[in-house]
């Protein structure tokens, strides 16, 4: 007893004995969510790259995005299965180098700009998914009441009105349990896989002259435009944008950057790792981050390639510049029609069951991006609160659901905000221009904590189980990770060098700095906080969360 008492005692460093989450998810319904989150549905490639980077080749930067993303992917293995845990990202980050690197980077480049990943899927569910189901049954019956519908959906009150819609529902939902959103994942899954397929077989059954033909009867019917395609080509040009540049191999190389938005997100289940049967086992993360990525950037080409064969380069071009680069003559830009590939799909040949499936499929896309950011900002808020770095009332779990509620809901509140900022003030997207490269920047330096995790947390690697994998001796995580750390970095000065990526002006810059230095300081508040109460937060960091 003598000796008992005489041991000191283990200082108490996370907030409570449990994370109270429980694994729910199988690798592959992990592989299922990673593959959704990449958002092959996303248009934002084919409509920002063509104008961004005059040249460039579309499908071309999709490949390359993925092998750019790769390194980084096979990194986040490594870091995956050496610590399996809710937080993902900063749990990562802040046992490498420290809460005072992981908190600031994670909470401003992930937990501040979900906010707004979460207004852009409310925005793309009406926009590329139910809009355009009304739009194509209105001009299959000929109805203009539903083209009046579609286009009231797509307006700022019915984007806010329907999101916050989403909102409360998927909250519900995610509220309910983990195990309730694997099933619904499944319909999400498998309607993507089929609405790919549908969008390809119409893309590759199409010449240029045949949707010519299609999309002036369409936009006859919806803007009473019958020769759209000649005329929105014209009023590009008009404008002084090329739309049959030549080939560029520079040009498509910028654009990967572009496409690496999406394949950037390979790696987004290590934020609910607390929560996948099987995440210490190597193969299983494998097929989760590396086999989900090569998925999503195999459906991102083919549909780039097929959808620009289908339209034709001169048309691909000039929907790209009009729509997202603001090249427009006449001042009408491109009208109702918002070009993105399922909605040609449909023009092609609005039957309903094609209507219905390509939109549903769309809406489904774009609401399991409203859950992944439910699910990624509450997870990052669980093992924040377990390390003392966020109030723990914030992760609160509840025992009969085993879901962060109060996370939950404050960040759909939170969401609904900024969603009604994003649809209703023009100011709002010049402050938020940031985004890609804020969430870059997290990419960047986990990466790097993966180089580093056999030097500065030698103890969480050595007992991981790719810790058996080396090149001459040298851990093959540190050379993966550091060709990854350089290709990170190389995109994120492509952001902040070339105005292509959207960053123009000192706005974003300062915006995104802001946010950093609002979280730093926030962390050494709390640290000065805690330490006052006789809690030493730096203890937390020397070991992986429990579980």
């Amino acid at each position: 007893m003598e000796a008992t008492a005489a041991t000191p005692a283990k200082p108490e460093v996370f907030s409570r004995k449990s994370s109270g989450l429980v694994r729910v998810m199988s690798p592959w319904s992990a592989f299922m969510y990673n593959f959704l989150t990449m958002g092959v549905i996303f248009p934002w490639t084919y409509m920002w790259a063509p104008q961004a980077f005059p040249g460039c080749s579309v499908w071309m930067a999709c490949l390359f995005a993925t092998l750019l993303a790769l390194p980084i992917a096979l990194t986040y293995v490594w870091m995956a299965t050496a610590m399996p845990r809710s937080g993902g990202d900063y749990v990562f980050q802040s046992r490498v180098f420290g809460g005072g690197v992981g908190f600031p980077v994670v909470a401003s480049g992930f937990l501040t700009w979900f906010l707004q990943w979460t207004a852009l899927a409310t925005w793309l569910m009406c926009c590329a998914g139910i809009a355009p189901v009304l739009m194509g049954l209105g001009v299959y019956y000929e109805s203009r009441g539903l083209i009046d519908a579609a286009v009231w959906v797509q307006s700022p009150f019915g984007i806010v009105t329907l999101g916050a819609v989403a909102l409360i529902v998927f909250g519900l939902l995610l509220i309910s349990g983990l195990k309730n959103y694997v099933y619904v994942q499944y319909v999400m899954f498998w309607s993507t896989i089929i609405m790919l397929i549908i969008v390809v077989v119409q893309f590759l059954r199409t010449t240029p002259e045949e949707f010519a033909a299609a999309i002036n009867h369409y936009a006859g019917f919806v803007d009473d435009n019958p020769d759209y395609f000649a005329w929105i080509q014209k009023d590009v040009a008009d404008a002084g944008f090329d739309i049959n540049p030549a080939f560029a191999l520079g040009a498509t190389l910028l654009a990967a950057p572009i496409a690496w938005t999406s394949t950037q997100w390979a790696a987004f289940s290590v934020q609910q790792g607390g929560e996948i049967k099987g995440a210490r086992v190597f193969k299983n993360q494998m097929l989760m981050i590396v086999g989900s990525l090569l998925a999503v950037g195999a459906c991102l080409a083919i549909v780039g390639w097929t959808y620009e064969r289908a339209v034709g380069t001169a048309f691909f071009n000039a929907v790209s510049a009009s729509y997202y680069g603001g090249y427009t003559a006449s001042g009408s830009g491109v009208g109702s029609i918002l070009p993105f590939p399922g909605v040609f799909a449909i023009v092609i040949s609005p039957h309903p069951i094609i209507t219905v499936l390509v939109g549903l499929a769309f809406f489904l896309g774009a609401t399991q991006v409203v859950c992944n950011a439910y699910i990624g900002s509450s997870r990052l808020i669980v093992g924040m609160s377990l390390d003392r770095a966020l109030p723990a009332f914030l992760a609160r779990v509840s025992p009969k659901y085993r879901t962060p509620a109060v996370a939950i809901v404050v960040y759909g509140v939170l969401s609904f905000f900024v969603s009604i900022g994003y649809n209703y003030s023009s100011v709002w997207y010049t402050l938020t221009l940031g985004v890609t490269f804020a969430a870059g920047y997290v990419f960047v330096v986990s990466v790097l904590s993966g180089a580093l995790l056999p030097f500065r947390a030698r103890d969480l690697y050595l007992a991981s189980p790719g810790a058996k994998y080396t090149v001459f001796g040298v851990p093959l995580v540190t050379v993966v990770g550091l060709v990854g750390f350089c290709l990170a970095v190389a995109a994120e000065i492509a952001f902040l060098a070339d105005p292509g990526y959207g960053l123009r002006g000192t706005t974003p810059y300062i915006v995104v700095a802001g946010v950093f230095v609002f979280w730093l300081v926030f962390y050494w508040v709390t640290r000065s906080y805690n330490k006052s109460r006789g809690i030493e937060m730096s203890y937390a960091f020397r070991e992986i969360p429990p579980e």
